[in-house]
């Protein structure tokens, strides 16, 4: 499947997680805006912020997934369509020229970064485009190395649920497939079986490399780019991180202002 086709599915796909919306809207309440929201894909996250009468700044490499995003806006009122702006650009060369409020990174998308290169270039650049006082909020899981190495290839069931039209059922699973412990870098795969009455079933398997962060790698990275954590928590609820959380959510900000 091509990037194109990818794109268009990808709302789709992910129509089922919601669970983090809240606490993007809560940073976008809290810090004002504009937002900078890097690897925006689809819009999943910009346009509820701009829904709640924040201007989103939304950018992704993915000229497609913008694609995306543009009509998606299409359906939207005027005074939505007028506060999100497109921006194709990578996040580790960005150069935007101004500062924003508040930068987001959402769905595990720093991730994708597999050199350590590119980790902190991505990071460099957001600091350079944090306001005084701004913060930048991300999201990673948090890797179980022995868990992974224990069940490589073994299925992991996920849940069905209907599509927001209410036409079809998807259900996801998926499945390690490697693990390299000195790169920290796992490949995984995820299979989404579509099934609408009266039709036949379609089956579509997604296959990602993704790199996964320690804690210590982000405590490393934050200062290397002259930021700090002032919160961290083990799920977008504010549970506390320690060795039982399944993910890593931070508020950072400038090192010197992370007293504030």
């Amino acid at each position: 499947m091509g990037e194109d086709d990818y794109a268009g599915r990808f709302a789709i796909e992910h129509a089922h997680y919601t669970e983090d919306i809240p606490f993007w809207r809560a940073a976008a309440a809290r810090a004002g805006s504009p937002v900078l929201d890097l690897g925006a894909a689809s819009g999943r996250v910009a346009l509820p912020l701009a829904r709640d009468g924040a201007e989103v700044w939304a950018v992704d490499r993915s000229l497609a997934m913008l694609d995306q995003l543009r009509m998606r806006l299409g359906d939207e009122p005027s005074d939505v369509r007028s506060r999100v702006r497109t921006i194709e650009a990578d996040l580790r060369e960005l150069r935007l020229g101004r500062r924003f409020p508040l930068v987001i990174v959402a769905m595990n998308t720093l991730q994708v970064l597999l050199r350590p290169e590119e980790r902190e270039a991505a990071f460099h650049a957001v600091r350079d485009h944090l306001a005084p006082g701004g913060e930048f909020v991300f999201d990673v899981a948090l890797p179980d190395v022995a868990d992974i190495e224990e069940t490589l290839g073994v299925v992991r069931p996920g849940r069905g649920y209907l599509t927001p039209d209410g036409t079809r059922t998807m259900v996801h699973s998926a499945w390690y497939e490697s693990y390299d412990r000195a790169t920290a870098t796992l490949a995984f795969a995820a299979r989404i079986e579509e099934r609408a009455a009266g039709e036949p079933g379609v089956d579509r398997t997604r296959r990602h490399v993704v790199h996964l962060y320690s804690r210590d790698e982000i405590a490393r990275l934050l200062d290397v780019a002259g930021l700090r954590a002032h919160d961290a928590w083990g799920d977008f609820r504010g549970a506390p991180l320690d060795g039982d959380s399944e993910r890593q959510v931070y508020r950072c900000m400038a090192g010197d202002e992370v007293t504030r």
